[in-house]
Order: C-alpha cells, then sequence, then structure tokens
C-alpha cells in the first residue's frame, strides 16, 4: 500500500489497483459525440485504461471506452466493455513515428453482449 497526502497535508493510505498487460484493440469517443477513434490498449485494471491514440486529449476530457472484456479480469470472455470515464494522464510519443499514450480512469460500466461489433451497431 501507498500514502498519499491530500490537499490539507492528511495522509490517507490507498491500493493501487492491479494492472494486467493487454494489448487490444479499443474504441474512444468524446462523450456525446458518434465518431469512435481506434487505439491499443497496453494495460487495462479495474480502475482504468492506458491506451495509444493518434491525438491526444486534453486531461480531463471525458469520454466512452469500448474494448472486449480482458479474461484476466473477468471470466465472461467475448462480452464488451462499454466504460465512461476521463483521461487523467497523456504522454507524447517519443518522436513523430509513434503513438502518445492516455490513461483513462473508469467512472461507469455497461456490458454488452459477445459480437457486438461494429462500434455503433450496440
Amino acid at each position: 500500500m501507498k500514502e498519499r497526502s491530500n490537499s490539507k497535508g492528511t495522509r490517507r493510505s490507498y491500493q493501487r489497483a492491479v494492472r494486467f498487460p493487454i494489448q487490444t484493440e479499443i474504441h474512444y469517443r468524446l462523450e456525446g459525440t458518434e465518431d469512435w477513434e481506434s487505439g491499443e490498449t497496453q494495460n487495462v485494471s479495474r480502475s482504468g485504461v492506458l491506451f495509444n491514440a493518434s491525438e491526444l486529449l486534453a486531461v480531463n476530457t471525458a469520454l466512452e471506452l469500448r474494448f472486449p472484456l480482458p479474461t484476466e479480469i473477468e471470466s465472461q470472455a467475448g462480452a464488451i466493455l462499454l466504460r465512461r470515464g476521463h483521461i487523467v494522464r497523456t504522454i507524447l510519443p517519443p518522436s513523430s513515428d509513434h503513438l502518445g499514450l492516455m490513461a483513462a480512469s473508469f467512472s461507469d460500466l455497461q456490458m454488452l453482449p459477445s459480437g457486438c461489433e461494429p462500434p455503433e451497431d450496440c
């Protein structure tokens, strides 16, 4: 467990969610829009996801994320997760021929049936 100080200087302990190094396709869009963008996850946890993207979004941007349910996290293989969240961190690419990374924290969850493709069909 790690300790973290809040703005009042008091300390509290928290346990970071276990991250699974899962690389799978992810679709994401700004909350309230229709067009989906694609990327690839780098790691996934119960609380968020790190994924690559061709265009980085601003921190605190609200978005929807859609990706297959990793069997390492849950046993219902084949289901699709539709999550709401927001960007908590961006990582600039090391060079122009690489993609940047974005970390999103989850705030809401909906599970879609297996085979729900493409994203706009569900």
